[in-house]
Order: C-alpha cells, then sequence, then structure tokens
C-alpha cells in the first residue's frame, strides 16, 4: 500500500542539501562573479546527492534525496541575482562598498517573492502547460530513480576537486600556468586578437549550458572580436604586444556596447515570446485569489495554502519598502520602488518558469527580464520627476536587483516542483524548503560576494579580472539615464539592429527545420563578454557531444553513466577552482600581489590544460567503453588488425 505520508523535510534530507548547497554555492558565486554565466545547479545537486547516498554515507528515500537536492540549488538561484547586480552599485559610484546586511535582505526578499509566485503558478506551468518539457527536471527525476541501481564511486569527484584545487593554485597563487593565453596579429595596421582563459571551471560551465547556448556566446564574441575590434580601432604600427592592449582597450571602450543594444533587444524578446503564458499564468493566479475554496486536495498537488501565502507576500512587501526607503532615504521614491517591484515580480516570475519548462533552467533569461524591469523602472521615475541621480540610482539597481533574484528563484523553483511530480513528490514541502533555502543562503552568499568584489575588484580591463559583465551593464545603463554618463550610442544602435538580425535569422533556422537553434541573449552576452572566456566554454560544450558518440555503439546504460561520470568529474573540477578563486581574494584584498610567477610558458600552459581536459574526457567514459576502444581488433584467423 502506498504510504500516504512519505518522508521528504527531515533532519537528513536538510543536512544533506545544506550541505552540498554550501559548497555549490560559493562556486556559482565566483563564475557568476567571473564570467557572467552561471550553471545551474540542479544536475550536479542530483548526482552528487545521489552519490552520497548511493555510497552509503547517507540513508535516505527517494524523496528526502529529491528536497535534499532542492534545498542544494537554492544558493545557486540567489547567487545569480546577486552577482548579476548588486556590484553595479560600486561600478556606478552610489556605494564604496557592498553592505553585507543590504546584500543579505536583498538575496532573501528576492528568493522569497520568486518561490511565492511559484506557488501560485504552479498549477499552470506544471499541468497546465503540456507543451512544456522540463527536460533537466526530467534528467534529475532520471538520475533520482536510478540512483540505487548504479555502484558507481564518489572519488573520482573527489580527485576532480583535489585536481581543480591544485591547477586553479598553479595559476592564482603560484603561477606555472598561465590564466590566460594570447595574443594579436596586424592585418591592415589593425588588431586581430585570439586567446582563451586556460579555466578548468570555464570548460565546466559549457559541459552543463550545452551546444547551443555556447556556440551562440562564441558566434558573437567571434562578430565582436574577429570583425568589430579591427573595424573600430585604431590603425597603429605598434609591435604585438602593444595590439593586444590596443584590443582589450577598443573592446571595453565601444565594443562591448554592441552587445548592450542586443541584450536589450533579446529582453524584450523574451518578454513578446511568452505573453501568452504571462496573461494566463496571471488569470490563474488571480483566479486561485478569488476562487472558492475546495475539498481536500490530494497530497501530490498540495501547495502552501494561501493563508499562508497572502501574509508572506504582505511581509515582504513591507519589507521591501522598508529597504528601499532606508537605501533610498527617500519615501516617496521607496513606495515607488515597491509598487514597480510587487507590479513586475509575477510577470517575470512567469517567463523564467516558461523558459525553464521549455529549455531548462541553464537557459533562464534572468538577465534579460531585469533588463526589462530596469527600463520601466527607470521611465516611471523620469515621468514622476523624481530628483536626487544617486537616490535613483540606489532605487532602480535594487528592483533590479530583487527583480533578477525573483526571476532566478523562480525558474529553479519550477524547475524541481516538477521533479518532485516526477517523482511524486509533495508540493508544499518543497515549497517551504525552497523559501528556507533562499533565506538562510542569502546569508551565506553575502559575504563571499564583498570578499570577491573587495579582492579583485570590477570590471577588468584585461584578462583574468572579475568581469561581472551584467553588473557592468547595470551601471552603465543607470549612469547614463540618471547620473552624467554616455554611452557609445552609435554602438548601442548597431547592437539593436544585431539582435533583431538574429532573432530574424534564429526563427528562419527554426522554419528550416535546423537542429541548430541560435538564441539573441547568449549571442549577445557572448558580445559583451571577452573572447577568451567564451573559447573553453565552447571546448566544454563539445565534450559532451564527443561523449555521446563515443558511447552510441554500446547500450544506453553506458550513454547514461558517461553522463553521470562527466557530471560528477567536472562538478568537482568546478568545485575545486571556484573554492580556490573564493580563498584567493583574501590575499588579493589584503594587499598582498598574486600570483608568484614561476614559468611563464605558453606551450607548457596549453600542454598542462589540454592534458587535462582529455583526461576529464577519458576518466568520463565506463571503464566497458574505454576497453572496447582500446582493445585491437582481432581477424577470424587469429591475425590482430
Amino acid at each position: 500500500m502506498e504510504n500516504r505520508n512519505p518522508p521528504e523535510m527531515t533532519v537528513r534530507s536538510v543536512a544533506l542539501g545544506s550541505s552540498v548547497g554550501l559548497v555549490m554555492t560559493a562556486a556559482i558565486t565566483y563564475l557568476a562573479l567571473y564570467s557572467g554565466v552561471a550553471i545551474s545547479a540542479a544536475i550536479p545537486a542530483a548526482v552528487i546527492c545521489t552519490g552520497l547516498i548511493r555510497v552509503g554515507l547517507i540513508r535516505a528515500t527517494i524523496l528526502e534525496n529529491n528536497l535534499a537536492q532542492t534545498i542544494a540549488s537554492a544558493g545557486e538561484a540567489v547567487a545569480v541575482g546577486i552577482a548579476f547586480t548588486m556590484p553595479a552599485l560600486i561600478l556606478v559610484g552610489v556605494q564604496h562598498q557592498l553592505s553585507y546586511w543590504q546584500v543579505s535582505i536583498v538575496g532573501a526578499l528576492g528568493g522569497v517573492f520568486g518561490v511565492l509566485a511559484m506557488i501560485l503558478l504552479r498549477r499552470t506551468l506544471m499541468t497546465e502547460s503540456p507543451g512544456l518539457s522540463y527536460p533537466e527536471s526530467v534528467a534529475a527525476a532520471r538520475i533520482s530513480r536510478v540512483g540505487g541501481e548504479r555502484t558507481q564511486s564518489l572519488t573520482p569527484m573527489a580527485f576532480a576537486v583535489l585536481a581543480g584545487v591544485v591547477f586553479k593554485l598553479l595559476v592564482s597563487v603560484v603561477q606555472v600556468i598561465a590564466g590566460t593565453v594570447e595574443g594579436a596579429l596586424r592585418v591592415a595596421g589593425r588588431p586581430v586578437y585570439f586567446g582563451s582563459d586556460l579555466s578548468l571551471a570555464l570548460v565546466g560551465v559549457g559541459v552543463f549550458v550545452g551546444i547551443e547556448y555556447s556556440a551562440s556566446m562564441l558566434l558573437g564574441g567571434l562578430l565582436s572580436w574577429l570583425v568589430a575590434i579591427p573595424l573600430v580601432a585604431p590603425a597603429s604600427p605598434a609591435a604585438q604586444p602593444q595590439l593586444v592592449s590596443v584590443a582589450w582597450h577598443t573592446w571595453n571602450s565601444d565594443v562591448r556596447f554592441l552587445g548592450l543594444g542586443a541584450m536589450i533587444v533579446g529582453a524584450v524578446w523574451s518578454i513578446v515570446e511568452t505573453w501568452d503564458v504571462i496573461s494566463r499564468g496571471l488569470r490563474h493566479a488571480f483566479g486561485k485569489l478569488h476562487g472558492p475554496r475546495t475539498g481536500p486536495t490530494e497530497r501530490m498537488q498540495r501547495d502552501v495554502p494561501m493563508a499562508a501565502v497572502l501574509p508572506a507576500l504582505a511581509v515582504a512587501t513591507v519589507g521591501t519598502f522598508l529597504l528601499m526607503r532606508t537605501a533610498t532615504d527617500s519615501t516617496p521614491i521607496g513606495v515607488a520602488c515597491t509598487v514597480v517591484v510587487i507590479a513586475l515580480v509575477l510577470t517575470v516570475t512567469t517567463v523564467s518558469g516558461y523558459a525553464v519548462g521549455l529549455v531548462g533552467n541553464s537557459n533562464n533569461p534572468c538577465s534579460a527580464l531585469t533588463v526589462c524591469a530596469f527600463l520601466i523602472a527607470s521611465l516611471l521615475f523620469i515621468t514622476l520627476h523624481f530628483s536626487g541621480h544617486a537616490r535613483l540610482i540606489t532605487g532602480v539597481l535594487l528592483i533590479s536587483a530583487l527583480i533578477c533574484t525573483a526571476s532566478a528563484v523562480a525558474g529553479d523553483t519550477a524547475q524541481h516542483l516538477k521533479t518532485g511530480a516526477l517523482l511524486g513528490a509533495t508540493p508544499q514541502r518543497q515549497e517551504v524548503a525552497q523559501l528556507i533555502g533562499v533565506v538562510v543562503f542569502a546569508l551565506v552568499i553575502a559575504p563571499i560576494v564583498v570578499l570577491l568584489v573587495r579582492g579583485y575588484g570590477l570590471g577588468g580591463n584585461g584578462p583574468g579580472a572579475l568581469q561581472a559583465p551584467q553588473a557592468v551593464l547595470f551601471a552603465s545603463l543607470a549612469d547614463t539615464v540618471f547620473g552624467e554618463g554616455r554611452l557609445p550610442w552609435a554602438m548601442v544602435w548597431t547592437g539593436v539592429a544585431i539582435g533583431a538580425g538574429v532573432i530574424l535569422l534564429g526563427r528562419l533556422l527554426l522554419l528550416a527545420g535546423a537542429r541548430f537553434r541560435l538564441s539573441v541573449m547568449p549571442f549577445a552576452i557572448g558580445m559583451y563578454l571577452p573572447v577568451s572566456l567564451t573559447v573553453p566554454m565552447f571546448i566544454g560544450a563539445l565534450l559532451p557531444v564527443l561523449l555521446r558518440r563515443s558511447c552510441a555503439r554500446h547500450d544506453a546504460q553506458s550513454g547514461d553513466e558517461a553522463r553521470d561520470r562527466s557530471t560528477l568529474l567536472w562538478s568537482g573540477l568546478i568545485t575545486g577552482e571556484a573554492l580556490v578563486g573564493v580563498a584567493s581574494a583574501i590575499p588579493s584584498w589584503l594587499g598582498w600581489h598574486l600570483p608568484v610567477r614561476l614559468i611563464d610558458s605558453y606551450a607548457l600552459s596549453l600542454v598542462l590544460f589540454g592534458l587535462i581536459v582529455l583526461l576529464t574526457q577519458q576518466l568520463s567514459l565506463p571503464a566497458s567503453v574505454r576497453q572496447a576502444r582500446w582493445a585491437r581488433p582481432v581477424h577470424d584467423d587469429g591475425r590482430k588488425a
């Protein structure tokens, strides 16, 4: 007989999710600031939590495992919202340092808004939208189901974490491996730049975000660095080292704003594409608020009751007003900011939930939606004739931070609720776990962000710096709208035209039945980022494709096992490198100059980097596939081929 009240939220599930989530949150916070791209933690969390249960370190049921995964990835979503927006307060000059409590409160409030919105929209997005497949939810559910059937060890992941730590130490502390390999050629007197960051974490990001996203980013980067920079940069007879500097300066001052224009177009297009589901979600949410109460609800359809949701929304609304009133030192601006946040939350969270159902949480368009929120808030402030540019900049950036966090958390919540539905979980318990997770992890993310910003600085012009592209974008927009900053509008409008062209090309490819889907937002982000960041991501995106081909001649179980092994290994490498990246911010903050250069050889760096990538790819293959690949075929007469 089915257990009508199976164990889900227990001490061991909360402990498992919290411990895994703490490490993953630190790693993803670093990645989001370093590259502007953050992976969805759902699949790594599923593999790691299931692996810990499988090897007997923790005994838990499949539903306890599912709830642990829900908690573990909650911090990742809050980290994305904070890292993409809050550093803009420093970049634009309204704050000298980020406040721990301000960052924590923004993360907690934005996270709570995101979870509460998904409670209202769960049925619309989960049961009333059959066209949404939730691919990453299906994958996470599969991993949880088969967890007890395999005996795969977590030892490879432990060694991968150690390898990631050692690799990053040899890059950022005692330099044996160059962090970036780069150069430039002079073509008609103009710089043509080429380069790549040697980062295992970025390769791992590519493994998780997939070939379409990474290829779109790389195409955008190549357009900026191989086409736009040679066209825009001044002709110079300078020597090669100076050519590299000229390329970086041209990108920083002009060319990256092509990406800004394209991102604005992508944000608007995201709203247009999902308008139908937005309207349906709004109708259902308000219908749920005013509809008649029904009888008892089945366990698998039971949400946090409206009697709890409405007071929680009220408390979050009051908290938002107090935050805005304190930060802007103005009651009218505080009220306006609060109204904008409440008005936009349900819209952006609906779009995020829909996008996650369509293409997975790794492609949640939270940054695009935040650009739209920024523009709407800015237009309102200008219309109301508010004064005090520092107050207005602070207000609009905090609105952006809350909306971005709510959007990211909503996508993560939708993904886990769908996974739970596939496994037979209770939505109410997952929703409570997610609420607890976002609040607790907001307190953890704040010191990490503050440390990284103080240790490395932001928006650096050159390789190895924390690029924080989304934060730079919002700072530039805020300074232009409310301050004295000036954008290179010719570049911005050209980027708008390029973004429109990419959308048109993507639609044509879709109509033609092409397997490749060109997306405007990753393309725009690629234009905005240094191409040296997108190259290793693309390399990483190729690895699962090659892995599938290697396993194609074997049974389906070999492919599934290879995917799980690859997830474990690259999660470990990402975690190891990112944790050292976070720790390395401490000596940088204290004024110590790192790295200490021991060897400065691009050739050696490329060889070591390539060997680690190839070894990881080889170890991702199941033993049976590796043996079959290395075995030499034997002819009928006994001769070896």
